[in-house]
């Protein structure tokens, strides 16, 4: 119970500095605003705290005196026991990029070149090159031939494929949305791996060894929610893909197998424009409550 009764005295004491949380689209997040224009917003992960602020600091990471953000920080020093990192560098395993343009950029090198080493402890694959595909030419007949298996016939690469899969995923739903489509493929065939499908995920994580430095960079300038999905009608059930973009670059994405017979590919693309369409109404709400609210809707094309 150490994490929600952390939660319910954090969160109380966010409200009783006067600061609002996001409860349409995401109550760990907490804003205020203050008479000046200042802004500080705090995004919450257990006991982790990012905080983006408005205010200009000096070489001591002091904002103006009286601004908001020194009274929060002094406010939050004195009623917590707290480490103050300074800019933030990294979060859970991303790290954070400050070019010289103003973008931001978010990238996972140093979690890639982990996972890379315990994997392919002998290095990445030679034949997989910086512009390689994030998998082989024999992918989908091999994820067709695990998939045909009427039991497993390699249970002992069940431990070796879930361990490998589950970095990958991590990877991919946070800054690599160009592997989403090996990896959701690979989630398919987790209780019937075969030694193809170990040589895939070789290549795969051979792919990122070479791409590493690779992440999403978000423009200073202000930029527009927009969207994209597509959907493939090559069996019964089709995929469903989409991606929404913010300050020009992907903030969420997704693969995700239909549930339901589409009767055409028209059909198909409907119900991914329908998945696709649930993720831009929650980030316009999340957009909303950060002080960049949507002048309209969206774009949103398939």
């Amino acid at each position: 119970q150490a994490g929600r009764r952390l939660q319910r005295m954090l969160f109380a004491w966010f409200r009783e500095q006067g600061f609002v949380s996001l409860d349409d689209s995401d109550p760990c997040i907490f804003t205020k605003k203050a008479a000046d224009g200042e802004r500080v917003t705090v995004g919450v992960y257990v006991d982790n705290l990012q905080i983006c602020h408005s205010a200009k600091l000096n070489a001591d990471g002091r904002g103006p005196d009286g601004c908001l953000y020194n009274e929060f920080m002094d406010k939050l020093a004195s009623d917590w026991d707290v480490t103050d990192e300074g800019p933030m560098e990294d979060l859970l395993g991303i790290e954070v990029m400050y070019n010289a343009d103003g973008s931001i950029t978010l990238h996972q090198q140093k979690y890639i070149e982990k996972v890379v080493s315990r994997f392919l402890p002998k290095g990445p694959l030679a034949h997989v090159q910086r512009n390689s595909m994030p998998y082989s030419s024999k992918f989908a007949i091999r994820v067709s031939e695990a998939l045909a298996q009427s039991e497993p016939l390699h249970p002992e690469l069940v431990r070796e494929i879930q361990s490998r899969v589950g970095c990958l995923m991590y990877a991919a739903k946070s800054t690599r949305p160009d592997i989403a489509y090996p990896v959701h493929e690979l989630c398919k065939c987790l209780h019937k791996p075969t030694p193809g499908l170990i040589e895939e995920t070789d290549h795969l994580l051979s792919y990122l060894a070479r791409t590493s430095a690779l992440g999403l960079t978000y423009d200073k300038q202000p930029a527009r929610l927009s969207g994209f999905a597509d959907a493939s009608w090559e069996v019964k059930n089709s995929t469903s893909g989409w991606v929404i973009n913010w300050q020009s670059a992907a903030l969420s994405w997704g693969s995700r197998k239909q549930k339901c017979v589409a009767l055409s590919s028209c059909e198909a693309e409907l119900i991914a424009l329908s998945e696709a369409t649930k993720d831009v109404v929650y980030l316009r709400k999340l957009v909303k409550g950060l002080d960049a609210e949507e002048p309209g809707p969206p774009t949103l094309a398939t």
